[in-house]
């Protein structure tokens, strides 16, 4: 016969839960007429201890993801370091087969070999041509808002650019020491 019971965890409450909990603590003061029994700092000390808890738990794990980030960020330099000694490598070893004259190269483990791309042609444009002189048919172009000059302007008062956009209160972050 198995005795073993089955436990599941308990929820930990969210943070929002903990501080809903402060304000029915704040309306059973008020109930009370601001008289603090056992049971109110029973429990104000409990809430204290779980936002306390919750708040340090937030912080650790933000910690750790910007560990994380910055990991990644250090292993993606790396990487790209690699990737530019890949080329410089490849292009020492084509440059060789081609100086040499030799298409294919076999050695016990690989197969080297130089081929041609696949793909669009390449272009390039003549050395006297810039997009100033080229027609408007082989030119690109975009639009997009210049933000800083919108600001600029309405900055100075310009009520044209007012009529476009609105100059917003600095936001707010999150610092953790």
């Amino acid at each position: 016969m198995n005795t073993t019971k089955s436990v599941t965890p308990t929820q930990k409450e969210s943070l929002f839960n903990i501080g809903e909990s402060f304000y029915a603590l704040e309306s059973l003061l008020i109930e009370n007429e601001g008289e603090i029994t056992e049971e109110i700092d029973q429990w104000l000390a409990e809430y204290q201890a779980k936002e306390s808890d919750k708040i340090d738990g937030y912080c650790y794990l933000i910690q750790k993801f910007e560990e994380i980030a910055s990991e990644s960020k250090r292993l993606a330099e790396r990487a790209a370091s690699y990737s530019t000694k890949v080329k410089n490598l490849k292009d020492r070893l084509k440059l060789y087969m081609e100086v040499q004259g030799r298409e294919k190269i076999e050695t016990p483990r690989f197969t080297v070999s130089v081929c041609g791309n696949g793909g669009l042609l390449p272009i390039r444009l003549h050395e006297d041509v810039s997009e100033q002189n080229l027609p408007d048919q082989f030119i690109r172009s975009y639009r997009e808002p210049d933000l800083s000059a919108i600001r600029d302007a309405i900055l100075r008062g310009d009520e044209e650019a007012q009529r476009f956009a609105t100059i917003l209160p600095r936001g707010t972050h999150l610092r953790i020491k």
